[in-house]
């Protein structure tokens, strides 16, 4: 008898297992249901659709037969709203039931929803799907200033892609400078210079208080020190939580995200979870961290798709890896990245001009993380001594010299 598998998310985990599966196993009765109302699109680039540089074709990650072609039953615009374990079923926002044999978990985030007054007038905005930005497009198309607020990954993409279209942009951020704690002091000087060289107006250590409009159209954004700006379109991306709220009183054991084992596995053999709704088991510090990013994503889905499909058991063991550009910037974030890490010790190595650098944190002689700018060629052995937890033998010269070059640390390797 064919076994009946159901997805829960239309991300890359999602998407990923379920071609896996299909790969695997021929006769199977694959499902996915999803909150999207449209198809796996690409969602790093969602900024760049959202002010109309790119095309609705440049952002989806399928073509239009590859679920016909899978035989991938994909039901859009549904919420799974229970868990029930016993009976394997799931319940929906429709009041339908979808049983299974095998079960992934692959929700993704929720966009924390911004709670100051007047944050319901059009022209604010936070943005996770693809209907939220097609209503953005409308509204840039007549704008000319903007405020972006959240300091965070989704925020510097926004604000660099309002500017790349002409608006003038404000980017309110909490914290003492732009790019904390992703990125490292000196990442974060280069980071909030190059916002300055393209012309945006950095605003840090203050919060949005409130928003003011006209017949229900934003005219202001006033902040919690007394500022105000003129604003025609307001971006906020003040963070994100992990979409497994639906699972409590499933008895699933969840935290953050569905904790699960080296398979991605939960504590119910049948019941997996991949993607920013996993709890995976840091192979540095082991103990239970979320990766959010569209690379890990994929991984997962790889392997979660292997293990529901009964072959022979795939481990994940990967560390996190994070790719940015911003501007000029190319930066990877690597394992614990700008982390601080109790007993690690940090070491600065420069490139052939500023914007070219690499912070590592090692811990009893190990790397276990990393932030590279512009050296790409270094960060697969990077990420390789970090996952294989390889011990470092650093030359006593290197260790007491106090200008460090790129080219020292690749001796190294």
């Amino acid at each position: 008898m064919a076994k009946t598998y159901l997805i829960i998310g239309s991300g890359p985990a999602g998407i990923t297992a379920a071609e896996s599966i299909r790969n695997m196993d021929n006769d199977a009765e694959i499902t996915v249901i999803s909150e999207e109302r449209v198809p796996m699109f690409y969602r790093p680039r969602i900024p760049e659709y959202s002010v109309g540089k790119i095309s609705i074709e440049g952002i989806m990650v399928k073509k239009k037969d590859f679920y016909v072609q899978k035989r991938i039953n994909l039901h859009l615009g549904i919420k799974a709203t229970k868990l029930d374990k016993e009976n394997r079923i799931i319940e929906t926002s429709e009041g339908n039931k979808y049983g299974y044999d095998k079960l992934l978990i692959a929700t993704g985030i929720t966009p924390l929803e911004p709670k100051f007054p007047g944050s319901r007038i059009e022209g604010v905005f936070t943005m996770h799907d693809l209907v939220q930005a097609e209503r953005m497009k409308g509204f840039v198309k007549d704008a000319k200033q903007v405020v972006v607020v959240g300091g965070g990954l989704l925020g510097m993409d926004m604000a660099e892609e309002f500017k790349a279209i002409g608006l003038n942009v404000t980017f309110i951020v909490r914290r003492d400078i732009l790019g904390d704690p992703f990125f490292d002091e000196y990442g974060c000087k280069l980071i909030h210079d190059e916002f300055k060289t393209m012309g945006v107006e950095v605003i840090t250590n203050t919060e949005v208080y409130a928003f003011e409009d006209m017949n229900n159209r934003l005219t202001t954004v006033y902040t919690k020190d007394g500022k105000r700006f003129d604003s025609d379109v307001c971006f906020i991306a003040i963070g994100a939580t992990h979409a497994v709220d639906w699972l409590k009183g499933s008895s699933l054991k969840i935290e953050n995200g569905v904790l699960v084992d080296k398979y991605l596995r939960s504590h119910d053999d049948d019941i997996f979870s991949a993607g920013n709704a996993a709890q995976i088991m840091d192979t540095v510090f082991k103990k239970y961290i979320t990766q959010t990013n569209w690379i890990n994503a994929i991984a997962q889905g790889n392997i979660a798709g292997n293990n529901m499909a009964g072959r022979e058991l795939m481990k994940y063991e990967t560390t996190s890896t994070y790719f940015k550009r911003i501007g000029t910037l190319f930066f990877n974030l690597l394992g614990t990245g700008n982390l601080q890490v109790e007993g690690g010790k940090r070491d600065y190595f420069k490139g052939g001009n500023p914007k070219e650098y690499i912070m590592i944190t090692m811990k009893e002689g190990r790397i276990i993380g990393a932030v590279v700018c512009g050296r790409n060629k270094i960060t697969s052995k990077l990420k390789e001594a970090i996952e294989k937890q390889r011990e470092i033998s650093v030359p006593d010269k290197l260790i007491t010299q106090e200008e460090k070059s790129v080219d020292d640390l690749s001796k190294i390797f």
